[in-house]
């Protein structure tokens, strides 16, 4: 063992929560002191989604069978957020099951809220949005609770990375339902420096915030993620949420949103969403945690995307029908300027009636059970059954202390990531079918028979390309979304 890890996954008490509240979130930024008394908080929240909660609007979709559409947005001034989201409704109306995600910007991401400010400045000079997202500490409560007021679709803030605490602080004050909570996503997909054990640190104060307001009538559904960064095996992402599920349960969550990272296969994609909720569900009672209440939702291939609209929106299209298909609660939705930039208002338009026309056209039509379904799932589970015991071992049942304990070990990891802790000692590439497979398992504890599941998959694409499996199909397949279709020419 290269470290001793510290922390461990326990609940923190309210004397730790509200030392952390006072020392080290509230005072990150000038605008901390809107929202230091909680109890008020929490009352202006509970009288804002009055009428539309997220939590509540995931738990009738659900129920009644319906999909919520998910479109993000974020721009630099509050007035060009009430714009653009006031646009996309009108034209594209998705209520009464509509949700918008919120992003910050890159600054307040990385807490450099001065650099943020430079940002609103330069905005309002230069009349457009020189941020990529809405710096929502900078803005603090009051401007959030203003956009709160004016849209009709229920608010989720996405602002990951290293620390969100005082961004998730001001998004809850302000009846937005959802912040993020997920530490091994966050560090595998946004960091650079910062230790898995800092951030589950971090994640703890987050989680223990959402659960605070659930408990005290505002309730939160916050997204437990594996997106990682788009080019990750289905077995692992379904290892991660399945971890991160205990995380979130241990402090006190009682409704999750699992967000999946879809690979774009449609068999493997759903046997990830039903096999991992499954094992969320088990993993969590093993512990206690009897009573969370799990959504799914299908967030689009987060690999890169074509340049031209055309094949952008088949994209689109074929996410969105994954997402639909495999029973997932809610359809996340990108759009056609993915390839270039941040997204526009009419690029999230045209994504959002893209993703409704689709759910008109699929109506309910399911991913049909099949013995190529059930084969899936079942190697799938051993795989994620697998590590997650091995983690467990590792840190004595403490999933905290094995993740940390894992990543020393280098098998909890993926293939490429911006952090430096990973050991990226694993190769993936598809199969004839387009699935990801593991050409390369590195240290990951792996059954045999999920190494040889994997490799028989993989040789039927070199049996159909007529060329042996090698690491150039590994560098190829990172393009296999953004490349152009070769049009033979008679």
């Amino acid at each position: 063992m290269t470290s001793k890890p510290q922390i461990k996954n326990k609940r923190l008490t309210d004397d730790e929560f509200f030392k952390i509240r006072n020392e080290e979130v509230l005072p990150q930024w000038e605008t901390g002191k809107q929202i230091e008394n909680l109890a008020e908080c929490i009352a202006a929240a509970k009288e804002l989604t009055e009428k539309v909660n997220y939590a509540n609007l995931l738990r009738d979709a659900k129920e009644k069978g319906r999909h919520v559409m998910g479109p993000h947005f974020g721009r630099a001034l509050t007035e060009y957020m009430l714009d653009g989201l006031s646009f996309i409704e009108a034209e594209a109306p998705m209520l009464p099951y509509g949700q918008f995600t919120i992003f910050s910007d890159s600054y307040t991401r990385k807490n450099r809220y001065d650099l943020a400010a430079v940002g609103i400045e330069r905005s309002i000079m230069e009349g457009t949005t020189m941020l990529n997202g809405w710096p929502i500490v900078n803005f603090g409560v009051e401007d959030a609770r203003k956009i709160r007021r004016h849209i009709g679709s229920a608010l989720t803030l996405n602002s990951t990375d290293e620390d969100g605490r005082l961004a998730s602080e001001i998004a809850l004050a302000a009846g937005w339902n959802a912040c993020n909570c997920r530490s091994v996503q966050e560090v595998m997909s946004h960091c650079k420096h910062i230790t898995l054990e800092e951030e589950i640190r971090v994640n703890q104060y987050e989680t223990r915030l959402a659960a605070i307001y659930h408990e005290r009538g505002v309730p939160q559904a916050p997204h437990i993620a594996c997106n990682l960064t788009g080019y990750d095996s289905s077995g692992f992402k379904s290892f991660v949420m399945v971890a991160q599920s205990l995380l979130g349960g241990e402090q006190g969550l009682k409704q999750i949103c699992l967000e999946f990272g879809l690979n774009m296969n449609l068999v493997q994609d759903t046997a990830m969403i039903r096999v991992t909720e499954k094992l969320c569900k088990e993993y969590c009672g093993r512990y206690g945690y009897n009573d969370i209440y799990f959504t799914s939702a299908g967030m689009p291939f987060l690999g890169a995307w074509p340049p031209r609209l055309e094949e952008a929106d088949a994209m689109i299209a074929w996410n969105a029908a994954i997402s639909l298909m495999s029973g997932c609660t809610s359809v996340y939705l990108k759009c056609q300027d993915e390839a270039f930039a941040t997204p526009t208002k009419e690029g999230m338009a045209a994504s959002v009636r893209i993703g409704k026309h689709m759910e008109n056209l699929i109506g309910s039509q399911r991913t049909q059970d099949s013995a190529e379904l059930q084969l899936e799932m079942d190697m799938l589970e051993l795989e994620v059954c697998t590590m997650m015991e091995r983690c467990l071992e590792l840190g004595n049942g403490d999933i905290a202390v094995g993740l940390c304990r894992g990543v020393d070990a280098g098998w909890v990891t993926t293939m490429i990531s911006p952090w430096k802790y990973n050991k990226g000692n694993i190769r993936l590439m598809r199969d004839a079918d387009n699935a990801m497979r593991y050409f390369d398992t590195g240290d990951m504890p792996l059954p045999q028979e999920v190494k040889n599941y994997h490799m028989e998959k993989l040789q039927t694409r070199a049996k159909k390309e007529g060329r042996p499996l090698s690491f150039d199909m590994v560098v190829s397949d990172l393009q296999y979304a953004s490349r152009l279709p070769m049009i033979e020419k008679p």
